[in-house]
């Protein structure tokens, strides 16, 4: 069997870390040492991306104003392409989008919603002011583009409650047919 065949009982990673270099720097009495992260590399795939949106979306469905069901994702270099069934009430439709990924200014990611494919029923704008607000900070909306939020990638690791902070550097990220890739580099 060649080298490069996985084993049947080998399961494709999901996520992939790798190029990750941190620096301990001193701290305070209660934490004599901080780890600063100075560079990343996220690899998500396309399963790996299938699993995180289901769960986003079942969490969605429990907090949004009406019924959401993930029915397909596809990644890909023009970004994610999103397909969901909702229903509230009597109304029932499927809804489509594609999100496309962005590090406009290297400090925060930035996921568009573009080619929408809606009911006027959907509260887009309601949809998102929520995720913002329930971003804690992380995700808020993008003041030049509506349709669009920002999420703050130390806001977030903070939020986790990771350890550690991030130097100072710029994110990137990218969508091929492989998945979704997240870069991180020290300025």
């Amino acid at each position: 069997m060649p080298m490069s065949v996985p084993s049947p009982r080998t399961r494709p990673r999901d996520l992939q870390l790798s190029d990750l270099s941190i620096s301990l720097e001193p701290g305070d009495a209660a934490h004599p040492l901080i780890p600063v992260m100075r560079s990343l590399r996220l690899r998500l795939s396309p399963d790996g991306l299938r699993t995180l949106a289901g769960e986003l979306i079942a969490e969605a469905d429990r907090r949004a104003p009406l019924t959401l069901l993930l029915q397909d994702i596809q990644v890909g270099p023009g970004g994610i392409g999103l397909r969901l069934r909702a229903e509230k009430s009597i109304f029932r439709s499927d809804l489509a989008t594609r999100l496309v990924l962005s590090a406009p200014d290297g400090q925060a990611l930035r996921v568009e919603l573009t080619d929408a494919n809606m009911p006027a029923w959907v509260p887009l704008d309601v949809l998102l002011d929520e995720a913002a607000k329930r971003g804690g900070g992380a995700l808020r909306r993008d003041p030049a583009n509506r349709s669009a939020l920002l999420l703050d990638p130390a806001a977030l690791l903070t939020r986790l409650g990771l350890p550690g902070r991030l130097g100072p550097g710029r994110w990137d990220v990218a969508t091929s047919d492989a998945g979704i890739d997240i870069t991180f580099r020290e300025a």
